[in-house]
């Protein structure tokens, strides 16, 4: 029986469609059914049930376990070999959200590839639910997340840092809603913004299922009351140009609005947000799997992000606009 039929089979069982898997993988669907036979046969035992719908037998559940722990095993011997021939070669494989990505991988990758330009960087945009998922499976070297709970996932950590988050709010739209008022609430917002004092206000809001949105969902929860929603939003791209038109309020990490702070117009204010009256900060992690070798190109480059991601305690954003 052939490895790679073993991986098919393994792909076959994530998506549960047979379809789709051949699909994905560039193959036809009797290709793909033919590998699955193989280890059938090898076997002597039937992996899918095809009714009512594909899945897993008993046998099969084993077959996929063994699967996975082969595919971790040869993941690990391969980065073994890379450190026992000193090879300057090989393959990194890192997952987390593209918003994340666009802030630190330029400034990384030029370096890491100065040392190491025969490295490929294989890139997963993905949450942090999902980033977890993956490297608990063992199908990453590692991941960058938000407020992960490491040792209940059974994880290491490399870094935490923090990536305050901010409320952002034109001055305009302050005093469209709260006139004279607009000073006093900004005086009092500078070490923190309470978002039970900008009630009136519309909101971009965030509904992607990410830890930044349910975050700033437990501050509207805390101000007790549901936001007046102007936007809904994947993600905070969309941050700037609703701020400097004076159309919403505006929730974003430090992380992300350090790209986009030459994008803000001078009245725009910038705001610590509070969350049970202390500043709204995500914690900034670099997990991988307790039983990931790390070879010396991986232990490079995560040297490499925690010198970036340091960073960002370094620079302050808060600003009143004027």
């Amino acid at each position: 029986m052939e490895l790679n039929s073993l991986y098919y089979f393994a792909e076959a069982a994530r998506d549960l469609n047979i379809t789709r898997t051949a699909k994905r993988l560039n193959m036809s669907q009797q290709t793909l059914s033919n590998h699955i036979a193989r280890i059938e046969e090898h076997y002597g035992a039937k992996l899918f049930y095809r009714r009512p719908r594909l899945q897993l037998t008993p046998a099969g559940k084993e077959v996929l376990n063994f699967a996975q722990r082969l595919r971790h095993d040869e993941a690990n011997l391969k980065a073994i070999l890379v450190d026992t021939i000193q090879s300057d070669a090989g393959e990194i494989s890192l997952s987390a959200s593209s918003p994340r990505f666009n802030y630190y991988l330029p400034d990384v990758l030029k370096k890491f590839s100065e040392r190491y330009p025969n490295v490929t960087i294989d890139l997963i945009d993905r949450t942090s639910d999902d980033s977890e998922k993956l490297v608990q499976k063992n199908q990453v070297d590692f991941a960058v997340t938000v407020d992960t709970d490491a040792a209940r996932l059974g994880l290491n950590v490399k870094s935490v840092h923090p990536d305050p988050v901010y409320f952002c709010v034109s001055d305009r739209l302050l005093h469209k809603y709260y006139g004279e008022g607009t000073k006093a609430l900004k005086e009092k917002s500078v070490d923190g913004a309470d978002l039970a004092d900008f009630s009136e206000l519309p909101f971009l809001i965030i509904t992607t299922r990410g830890r930044l949105g349910r975050r700033i969902e437990e501050c509207f929860q805390e101000a007790g009351y549901a936001p007046k929603i102007y936007l809904k939003a994947t993600y905070t791209t969309i941050m700037s140009p609703l701020c400097n038109a004076a159309l919403a309020g505006c929730f974003t990490s430090h992380m992300n609005l350090s790209r986009w702070k030459n994008q803000i117009d001078a009245d725009v204010n910038i705001f610590p947000l509070l969350c049970h009256s202390r500043p709204l900060s995500l914690d900034l992690c670099v997990i991988y799997n307790r039983q990931r070798y790390l070879n010396h190109h991986c232990r490079c480059f995560l040297d490499l992000l925690d010198e970036q991601f340091s960073t960002i305690e370094e620079e302050k954003l808060t600003r009143v606009g004027h």
